[in-house]
């Protein structure tokens, strides 16, 4: 199994980031590592890392174009396994390689633009020819075309993992074979109905990556997966089912995603010891930052929050994918009340709230950790005005880290009725609607700082 992965000078990697893979235990999700992050960061560069890897005894090369002249216009891509530590390493200032350490790990990789020639020769690569031949990926450009081979040995050889697994994601089976035209070219032929026919030139872009998806996760668990944005073309229930699927895989096997989707993103796995990392720009370059424990006791501890079952759900996972700069808040209602609360002030709503809220004022701090851990520099929060004590408790820890907080000079952001405590006053009036014109000022002032300190 690998450990970790570090690199060094390829592309926006200027400083040496160490990504720590998630190791199986026999837990769903216990081996799936997440790359998430905004678009530029390094995401796609850290999984080229791997394809590197897999060339490391053959023709890994590094162009001008993707050295860092920052550091000094040499790549090194380090690997810690079981039986030991590598490094594969550019060597006399030119573009060619030395690998220095035991037998590179078997690496099934796949970009994020999986397509092939939907007309093929039957050439037939076997799981364990493609792990010795992988394809050198230059550019980001390249097809496919030995998976297409790799097609060809399935459908000569057993299918029946393949198909299942296939049929499981589809929501349905897919009748699929090799067939030929007339002029001597082979293709993908699927089967619609009874009678009714299309080649692999007719396929969706979803039905062809999912080709080439399942067959990477049908491979034995001493071989790595990576994965470049398995969501591109596949509609959300598809990416759930394909998640569920991946979950299963990681119980014995390890498997590394980039994505930009929440529908990718499983706290089941996170809580069984999956690793979820950030990668994102920063003044040093392309940066990794990862989830530590503190967040996945906090993770686990919104699993069984029946009051609270959204304080993690998709809306709120969103923000794993954010630029940076959100605003946590106490509860849902807020959420949907401060937008019309700026909306009566006669301001445009552009505060970025975190999802439906952290599930009470104790939670906004694990929350805020939870993203600190993961590199995000612009956090805020507010607080009701009967949570002095939180607030200050959150100032005084996230100070050193340039995080703020603002708390309401009312009890609560809208009047309710006393229950069993008593009532509260509130920001709005009972009908959620009429803004009291006491508060104006001061929240005026508030937001506007908010808008001020996310760079708004």
């Amino acid at each position: 199994m690998i450990q970790s992965i570090s690199c060094l000078g390829y592309r926006g990697f200027a400083t040496k980031q160490t990504l720590k893979l998630a190791v199986p235990d026999g837990k769903p999700g216990s081996g799936l590592t997440v790359l998430v992050g905004p678009n530029g960061g390094g995401k796609s560069t850290l999984v080229e890392c791997f394809n590197k890897l897999s060339l490391a005894n053959r023709n890994a090369s590094f162009s001008k174009g993707k050295r860092n002249l920052r550091a000094n216009d040499t790549v090194e891509i380090s690997v810690t396994v079981d039986d030991g530590s590598g490094i594969l390493k550019t060597s006399k200032g030119g573009s060619e390689t030395q690998w220095s350490g035991p037998t590179p790990p078997k690496i099934y990789y796949l970009p994020s633009r999986r397509f092939f020639n939907p007309y093929f020769n039957t050439g037939r690569w076997s799981r364990d020819i493609y792990l010795n031949n992988p394809p050198n990926f230059q550019t980001r450009t390249n097809s496919l075309d030995s998976c297409a081979s790799r097609l060809v040995d399935l459908n000569k050889g057993d299918s029946t993992q393949f198909d299942a697994m296939f049929g499981r994601i589809l929501g349905k089976p897919l009748q699929w074979t090799i067939d030929q035209e007339d002029n001597g070219q082979y293709f993908v032929k699927i089967t619609k109905q009874q009678g009714l026919h299309h080649n692999s030139d007719g396929m969706g872009e979803g039905l062809v990556s999912l080709l080439f998806i399942v067959d990477a996760l049908c491979g034995t668990s001493n071989e790595l997966i990576v994965i470049d944005e398995p969501e591109l073309s596949l509609h959300p229930q598809l990416q759930r089912r394909l998640l569920d699927e991946i979950l299963v895989k990681t119980k014995d096997s390890q498997v590394v995603i980039s994505t930009h989707s929440p529908n990718m993103l499983s706290l089941v796995s996170i809580v069984n010891g999956g690793m979820v990392a950030r990668v994102f720009e920063s003044e040093r370059g392309s940066t990794i930052c990862m989830i530590d424990d503190e967040s996945r006791d906090f993770i686990n501890s919104t699993s069984h929050n029946l009051n609270n079952p959204h304080i993690l759900g998709t809306d709120a996972r969103a923000c794993f994918f954010a630029e940076d700069g959100l605003i946590i808040t106490e509860g849902q209602e807020d959420v949907v009340l401060y937008p019309v609360i700026m909306d009566k002030l006669g301001l445009p709503f552009t505060i970025p709230f975190f999802g439906f809220g952290a599930g009470g004022a104790s939670g906004i701090s694990n929350i805020a950790h939870l993203l600190h851990v993961l590199g995000f520099k612009r956090i805020g929060a507010i607080y009701d005005g009967n949570k002095r004590a939180d607030y200050e408790n959150f100032c005084k820890d996230y100070e050193d880290v340039g995080y703020k907080a603002w708390i309401i000079p009312t009890d609560d952001i809208r009047d309710k009725e006393a229950y069993e405590a008593p009532a509260k006053t509130g920001l709005l009036e009972r009908d959620r609607k009429t803004l009291k014109p006491e508060f104006s000022g001061q929240l005026n002032a508030m937001f506007a700082e908010m808008q001020r300190y996310l760079g708004l």
